[in-house]
């Protein structure tokens, strides 16, 4: 799987530098699904707002092959509010992202809802929103269980 995995990171990288054109980072609004289709089924977004600080981040989006890692099915309506990124390590990739506005990768696990050893390797991307600060989060997760 590791060179799926680096396929997709590098896909993803690629078309996020493409986007960029010579900007420290695209804006949210760059982004077309479309022109990644290809690993955006590996892909999530995590949003960054007024709330965030509250809250924590939140996925407002998980492609249908990070819900399979997760364990939950991609037709619950209620899945977002199920899946949480509020481990320490996750926060703490997510916080570096967004304090330095550069890619971020982490290899590490986690035990989904199904109580499934799951080992993932993930980039993570910042992308910028109207005031040009980093808004969201777009990422590409490749995993297996283990």
């Amino acid at each position: 799987m590791l060179d799926s995995e680096n396929r997709h990171h590098q896909r993803l990288q690629q078309y996020w530098d493409t986007l960029r054109a010579g900007r420290p980072y695209p804006n949210e609004s760059d982004l077309d699904p479309k022109e990644i289709q290809d690993v955006w089924p590996s892909c999530f977004l995590v949003a960054i707002d007024a709330a965030t600080p509250h809250v924590g981040y939140r996925y407002s989006y998980l492609g249908p092959e990070m819900l399979e890692a997760y364990g939950e099915d991609q037709h619950n309506p209620d899945i977002v509010k199920l899946l949480s990124t509020d481990t320490a390590a996750m926060i703490a990739k997510f916080n570096e992202v967004v304090k330095t506005g550069k890619p971020v990768t982490d290899d590490s696990s986690f035990v989904n809802l199904k109580r499934i050893n799951i080992r993932y390797r993930t980039c993570m991307l910042p992308l910028g929103g109207p005031d040009g600060s980093v808004s969201y989060i777009m990422g590409c997760m490749r995993w297996k269980t283990y």
